[in-house]
């Protein structure tokens, strides 16, 4: 699992975390929200998550995780959340400086939720043939638009239910298979605090494991898209 500090993120530093983005589908940066900034998303999501507006499409399941969907539009403290500084730089060093916000959620998961099946998100966008094993590792994927998830909670223990995914998987051009193995690799946990942030390739096979503990996981996730790509395929995600 490839870590990349935040505490200057100079030039070099979001080449590199691009370049390990890119190469294993995964990268973490943590500390990028204050404690305050955490408690308060928290507690927004709790705000909306225990008394849900039935006639309201801010609320649904996924697997039988609570979501609470297109926050930006219910509060201006998510709305905020979507132009935070770091978190745009981080994402520009990836999709460039056309970048534009997309999509927002929380997913906020009890005791044994989750939305656990192995997938790639939406569809497969490059598949291969059969007989044609995997991409050239010298190829550098494309990728049109990203989700960056927001650990608003510890998710340090297996038991918390953390993201799971199998490195360099987004090179395989196929959806996950029953061994969730790729060229020697399994499935590794992103193991995170509070603040952190993560990127996943959404191409990468990937899920999130049952919570099994005693308390709330919480994860807010922001997309965003190349601008060509948001303005050709608005609202996807």
């Amino acid at each position: 699992m490839v870590t990349v500090n935040t505490a200057s993120l100079n030039s070099q530093d979001l080449s590199e975390l691009a370049a390990a983005f890119f190469h294993e589908g995964c990268v973490i940066i943590p500390k990028v929200l204050t404690a305050d900034e955490v408690d308060a998303l928290r507690a927004k999501t709790d705000e909306f998550a225990l008394n849900p507006d039935p006639a309201s499409k801010h609320s649904s399941y996924a697997g039988n995780a609570f979501v609470l969907r297109y926050c930006e539009r219910l509060d201006p403290l998510f709305q905020a959340m979507t132009a935070h500084p770091s978190i745009l730089r981080v994402v520009e060093a990836v999709l460039g400086a056309d970048t534009k916000f997309n999509a927002m959620n929380v997913i906020r998961n009890g005791q044994g939720q989750a939305i656990s099946h192995w997938h790639v998100d939406d569809v497969l966008e490059f598949p291969l043939p059969a007989e044609i094993p995997r991409f050239d590792a010298r190829i550098r994927m494309p990728v049109f638009w990203m989700t960056v998830q927001v650990a608003l909670s510890d998710i340090d223990q297996i038991e918390h239910g953390p993201t799971q995914f199998v490195p360099t998987s987004h090179y395989s051009g196929r959806t996950p298979d029953e061994s969730l193995v790729f060229e020697g690799r399994g499935p590794q946990s992103v193991f995170c605090k509070a603040g952190d942030i993560y990127l996943t390739n959404h191409q990468c096979w990937h899920r999130g494991a049952p919570n099994l503990s005693e308390r709330v996981r919480y994860i807010m996730q922001i997309q965003y898209a190349q601008g060509w790509a948001d303005r050709r395929f608005k609202g996807f995600g």
